[in-house]
């Protein structure tokens, strides 16, 4: 019987946090794109593994971003 890991931190954006991960997912500069481009889905509510599948990056990465962003 496989047992699920733990649930992922909830994302919740105001609107110039979105505002501004909006825009800094239209940077030049490839990782704080990507970073950005990770909390917005996750905030959409994607899992880990969908925002990872939706960004291209590794589940370990997602968690990491995902983390940092709800501890502030």
């Amino acid at each position: 019987m496989s047992h699920p890991g733990p649930s992922a931190v909830e994302i919740t954006l105001s609107e110039d946090e979105r505002a501004e991960l909006m825009r800094r997912a239209g940077l030049p500069d490839r990782r704080p794109a990507e970073r950005a481009r990770i909390i917005l889905a996750c905030a959409e509510g994607m899992s880990n593994a969908g925002a990872a599948r939706a960004v291209g990056v590794a589940l370990k990465t997602v968690r990491k971003w995902r983390g940092a962003f709800a501890t502030g």
